[in-house]
């Protein structure tokens, strides 16, 4: 991966009301994916292109969170996240409650505007290679590669892999892709990245 021209390393998120969720797995887990730089490169395009910072981020969120993702106060804590992260990086709050008129998980968002850090600016190339390694992650290919057979979740394997890697805990009150989720998030805590090529 090329050199990234953003640094998050320093970033610490003030998670005011939205706390509580914050601190459960799936706050935990979203905010592992709104940090991950193919999602602040994605952010930023947007950005550039003058339209609501979190459009295009939509169905990424439901493809890796489901129906978690569609409730309204997620909703909002993703876009209270989103601006920190943009004013971190050097950008400026621009409008508030932009209505967003392509179909997706948000109907309006807030916009952005370059602030004082022009150094913050990413290439063409640079944003080519992160948007090409979009597919799944590393993490992800390994666990579905194991739990799904032909395309379909197993709980039996999900589980099984879950104890093997000392994860005891069940969540067999929510539908499959929630226990697929959190099961994941715990999962990515203990597996090491060199087993799955991260």
């Amino acid at each position: 991966m090329d050199h990234i021209d953003f640094d998050l390393s320093g970033f610490v998120y003030d998670a005011q009301h939205f706390r509580e969720l914050h601190e459960s797995e799936l706050g935990q887990a979203i905010y592992a994916f709104m940090v991950h730089p193919i999602n602040v490169v994605r952010m930023q395009t947007a950005t550039e292109l003058e339209r609501v910072a979190v459009e295009p981020l939509g169905k990424y969120l439901v493809k890796e969170f489901g129906e978690d993702v569609v409730d309204d106060r997620v909703k909002q804590h993703i876009g209270h996240l989103a601006r920190q992260i943009m004013e971190y990086i050097g950008y400026q709050h621009d409008r508030k409650a932009l209505q967003i008129t392509r179909p997706g998980l948000f109907s309006s968002g807030s916009t952005y505007r370059d602030g004082a850090k022009p150094e913050m600016r990413i290439t063409a190339e640079q944003r080519a290679a992160w948007l090409k390694n979009t597919a799944q992650s590393p993490f992800n290919q390994w666990l579905d590669g194991q739990v799904r057979t032909d395309g379909r979740l197993d709980l039996d394997r999900l589980y099984a892999v879950a104890r093997k890697h000392g994860v005891e805990k069940r969540y067999d009150h929510l539908n499959p892709g929630q226990q697929r989720m959190n099961i994941g998030v715990l999962l990515r805590k203990k597996v090491k990245p060199s087993e799955y090529g991260g």
